[in-house]
């Protein structure tokens, strides 16, 4: 736990002890501690440091429910408060806004200002496995796990990266414990935590940069009766579309569409209008090439990555109840 985070702690009238300090790569959390007020009552947290924290990853990340959560991260708008609120996830940021609920202890402190940012510092978006282009080779080992034993050249080309990506990206999961060598065929491990940090990543570095344009349908029930017409031009349905061909619960109010281009005939065809805002039809650059002959959905990590960064609390759901009832992905949860 950082001296920030101790002093923000200690402002709220709390006593911290630091049980366990987990430094490893590919922690399931970043401390364990315990807080105690000065009535004696305790509880025992999970600690999450975030460095950064908007409304969609608010909605999208994964935080183990034992122990308990508890957020530290640099600060906390009221909206994106509010969503963490929702999911019962306790916070403090460096500001001091805080939420801390247990027993009969209720801390509430909102309004807070966001600190001001040292000259010549910035932010950055990552690099390696965890990189934009890194992202796109995790999502093609999620998704075709038996990949991990292709050659690098063929998972360059299959991700649409450079070697360089590639290699950094299997020495870097190596190493986390991600992969591991069984003869002479490396094979994922840990499965579901690792799709855990790549949707959690996608969701911030990868979602906004697959963006073509953004269209609006007056009636967006024509995709149902379009799998010939959209595989035809290699475009393939994403989001809560998706979905809900995985999911009959599921009522799509938006169409995401993957293509490696903007489909013309097809947009003219459904009569799709483009706009900046209020848009229901949502195309993505489709930047992988599968290693077998492809469905007209997309694979089912990117559809529940998209349910997740949407920010949306009933995709959410619904990407939790695909996560547990979609054959691939209980594969990767089992891995």
């Amino acid at each position: 736990m950082s001296a920030e985070a101790r002093s923000r702690l200690q402002e709220l009238g709390l006593r911290l002890e630091v049980l366990a300090e987990v430094r490893e790569q590919g922690r399931q959390v970043d401390a364990l501690v315990r807080l105690t007020t000065a009535s004696g009552a305790a509880r025992t947290y999970g600690v999450e440091i975030k460095q950064r924290m908007t409304a969609e990853l608010a909605t999208a990340v994964h935080f183990p429910s034992e122990p308990p959560p508890l957020l530290f991260t640099t600060y906390l708008s009221e909206p994106v408060a509010e969503r963490l609120r929702a999911r019962r996830i306790d916070y403090v940021d460096t500001a001091g806004n805080a939420h801390l609920v247990w027993d009969d202890v209720l801390i509430d402190v909102r309004g807070r200002r966001k600190p001001a940012m040292p000259a010549g510092r910035a932010s950055s978006r990552g690099a390696g496995a965890f990189g934009r282009a890194g992202l796109q080779v995790l999502f093609v080992l999620l998704s075709w796990p038996e990949t991990t034993a292709f050659p690098y050249r063929r998972l360059a080309e299959m991700s649409g990266v450079s070697l360089g990506t590639v290699k950094t990206v299997i020495d870097e999961l190596t190493g986390a414990g991600y992969l591991y060598e069984r003869g002479n065929e490396r094979r994922l491990a840990r499965g579901a935590e690792l799709l855990d940090r790549w949707s959690e990543a996608y969701s911030i570095t990868l979602d906004a940069a697959l963006a073509l344009g953004d269209f609006a349908a007056a009636d967006l029930s024509w995709w149902r009766g379009a799998e010939a017409d959209l595989l035809s031009q290699g475009v393939q349905v994403g989001g809560e579309a998706g979905a809900s061909l995985l999911d009959s619960h599921l009522r799509p109010a938006s169409l995401t569409l993957y293509a490696t281009r903007l489909p013309v005939q097809l947009i003219g065809r459904h009569r799709l209008a483009r706009t900046e805002n209020d848009g229901n039809v949502y195309f993505r650059t489709k930047f992988w090439q599968a290693p077998e002959p492809e469905s007209w959905i997309v694979p089912s990590p990117l559809i529940y990555a998209d349910l997740l960064a949407s920010g949306d609390p009933r995709q959410r759901e619904h990407g939790d109840r695909i996560r547990s009832g979609d054959d691939r992905l209980k594969r990767i949860d089992r891995t």
